[in-house]
């Protein structure tokens, strides 16, 4: 059985789930000129949500949260794996979001700009990535870009899953309604996440193993940080481990981005495995779990921190974190 058949007969066999589907979506089924990064979307919906309108559920949010992979993401299941973000996904689509993990071009990490004389390499880097467009590190098309394959994707699902109503996180003329959605990544996806949200007002952004983008030429933060944001800075959020030097970012670094973008201006640093829900309502969660032994930026302790914010294994742990990350008030 070829990939296209078998996606059609998943989408087929999952489309009346009774809890949470999730089933996949080929970049080239919504946009045949896409030609590259031709791995599956994967999406999240709680058809007795969002069709059947079930009693006792949690409401409708009429919110997309998109959640954006990190780098060498792209092939993994969305809905399976030591890393993947599938039991993230799933409560979100519980707590009652539409919900889409994205695949886009992510061979190319963000620390390829780290050591850069440009100060705004990391923004142009990210920006070709998201709107489609050139850099010094990277040329995508529009066609290939983030906000080309998520339209395409909605009108997709709009065309053949209509009684789910993925049209209304589009405007009329089909582009992306940010307004609409929740964006969130883990590491080159959290830091996307984070410029999407400064370039277009969102109803919150979540970052796990990000954002990273420090400049280490000039020892400071990336500079976007300190834009003026079209998203209020209280609707960030941000959850990492304490031992994730992943990327070449300590991870004291990684607090100066994050005092960059002001989100300390919300709370002190939540420290998840001593304070319960809702963490005094800091947007800026951290945690030790699991301790691991560090040998470099790359090994294998420090790339378990770095992925163990969404790891599956961590699923129930995390419940109360990830629910609040999701659901916290924010204007």
């Amino acid at each position: 059985m070829n990939l296209r058949i078998l996606l059609s007969f998943l989408l087929f066999a999952t489309g009346a789930g009774a809890e949470v589907t999730s089933f996949p979506v080929l970049p080239s089924t919504t946009d045949p000129a896409i030609k590259t990064f031709d791995y599956a979307h994967w999406i999240y919906v709680n058809r007795d949500i969002m069709v059947e309108h079930k009693a006792g559920l949690a409401p409708d949010r009429h919110e997309l949260y998109l959640f954006l992979p990190g780098t060498h993401e792209k092939g993994k299941p969305r809905g399976a794996g030591s890393q993947g973000p599938g039991a993230f996904c799933s409560l979100a689509a519980d707590l009652g979001y539409h919900v889409i993990s994205l695949t886009y071009p992510d061979d190319i990490p963000a620390s390829i700009c780290r050591n850069d004389r440009d100060p705004k390499a990391f923004e142009d880097f990210r920006l070709a990535i998201i709107q489609g467009g050139h850099s010094k590190h990277i040329s995508i098309s529009r066609t290939e870009s983030v906000e080309n394959r998520l339209a395409k994707l909605l009108l997709h699902l709009q065309d053949i899953r209509p009684k789910e109503a993925w049209g209304q996180f589009l405007n009329a003329d089909d582009s992306v309604k940010w307004e609409r959605l929740a964006v969130g990544g883990q590491s080159q996806g959290g830091g996307h996440a984070v410029l999407i949200g400064i370039k277009h007002r969102v109803a919150r952004v979540i970052c796990t193993g990000a954002p990273k983008d420090y400049d280490q030429r000039l020892d400071r933060p990336a500079a976007f940080y300190g834009e003026t944001s079209a998203t209020p800075k209280n609707c960030f959020f941000a959850f990492n481990h304490r031992q994730d030097w992943a990327g070449g970012t300590s991870p004291p670094q990684l607090l100066q981005n994050l005092q960059a973008l002001e989100l300390d201006a919300y709370g002190s640093p939540a420290d998840v495995d001593a304070e319960v829900s809702p963490y005094h309502h800091s947007r800026i969660l951290i945690t030790g779990y699991p301790v691991v032994t560090l040998s470099g930026p790359q090994s294998e302790g420090s790339l378990t921190a770095h992925f163990s914010m969404l790891s599956p294994k961590n699923a129930e742990r995390w419940k109360p974190v990830w629910t609040y990350l999701l659901t916290e008030p924010a204007p």
